[in-house]
């Protein structure tokens, strides 16, 4: 009786750890998710708006198959975890491998999109872009990072 009197307690007293320490995890992993995204985001719009290669269209071109040969804005556009990056680790802008246990279910996707601004003549070429970045956790959105950039002229 005394024994299960000393268990019952012990769980009573351990639980507010194991609560503590999932929290715990959950802060790291949303932290962790808003710099992978940040860092996603710094990563698109550092790069050109015109294709160097003078392709048009939204998305990566032919040949294109990772981050590494993405040379313009918009062929981050539908990027999504798979080209360089697993379950387990994701591949920072400067080609580092990021492992933790926070990261594990984490994903990333991009969305660039040309804006036209109210006013503006539509047969003009749009004045910004809209870039998105999802951060997903187990499929789940987990945060939504939204960056709009004016084109230069």
């Amino acid at each position: 009786m005394a024994s299960a009197l000393l268990s019952m307690g012990a769980a009573g007293v351990l639980l507010p750890f194991n609560v503590g320490a999932q929290s715990e995890l959950e802060d790291a992993r949303r932290t962790l998710a808003l710099y992978l995204g940040r860092e996603l985001v710094e990563e698109i719009i550092s790069k050109p708006f015109d294709d160097p290669e003078g392709a048009f269209g939204v998305g990566p071109d032919a040949g294109e198959i990772s981050r590494q040969y993405f040379d313009n804005i918009d062929d981050y556009d539908g990027y999504k975890d798979g080209y360089e990056e697993t379950i387990s680790a994701i591949v920072g802008m400067r080609k580092q491998t990021i492992d933790a246990v926070a990261i594990e279910g984490l994903h990333r996707e991009a969305v660039v999109r040309y804006l036209h601004v109210a006013g503006q003549d539509m047969g003009d070429d749009p004045n910004f872009v809209r870039v998105v970045v999802i951060m997903r956790y187990k499929g789940q959105v987990l945060l939504t990072l939204r960056r709009l950039v004016h084109l230069p002229q």
